[in-house]
């Protein structure tokens, strides 16, 4: 009896040993290349800007009151352009000499007005009446 119990006892804390052991093996964090860091900035991004061009649609339709949507709108476009700014500063801008402010918020202008699926054709291109069956 004592056997067995000796046998489990060893069996028990090399399982508790083998799971303890990473939490106390290495202290750093995981290694993230730049391109990683640089693409979850870029997704975070583009996000901002999705949530953006949706809540402006939510308020098209009439889902969202002017008061909700003007406070939504101005979290998500500082949020957008702190992100922005944050890749500028990480990755270099295209002109640093620009004032930041105003050419990151056009910038956003633009990248929001790209965004946006608005068909401006008429569903029927041709012109034409369709035909009746």
């Amino acid at each position: 009896m004592w056997v067995t119990l000796t046998l489990i006892s060893i069996v028990g804390i090399a399982a508790v040993g083998y799971v303890v052991w990473p939490l106390f093996g290495r202290t750093e964090g995981p290694v993230s290349s730049e391109g990683e860091q640089l693409a979850d900035l870029l997704t975070r991004k583009e996000v901002a800007l999705e949530a953006i061009r949706e809540l402006e649609f939510d308020h098209g339709v009439g889902k969202i009151e002017d008061a909700d949507f003007e406070r939504f709108n101005r979290i998500l476009r500082n949020r957008a352009l702190r992100l922005i700014e944050l890749i500028d500063a990480r990755y270099g801008a295209a002109d640093s000499t620009r004032t930041p402010f105003f050419q990151l918020s056009e910038g956003l202008e633009h990248d929001i007005l790209s965004r946006r699926r608005v068909e401006e054709l008429p569903p029927n291109e041709s012109g034409g009446r369709l035909q009746e069956e």
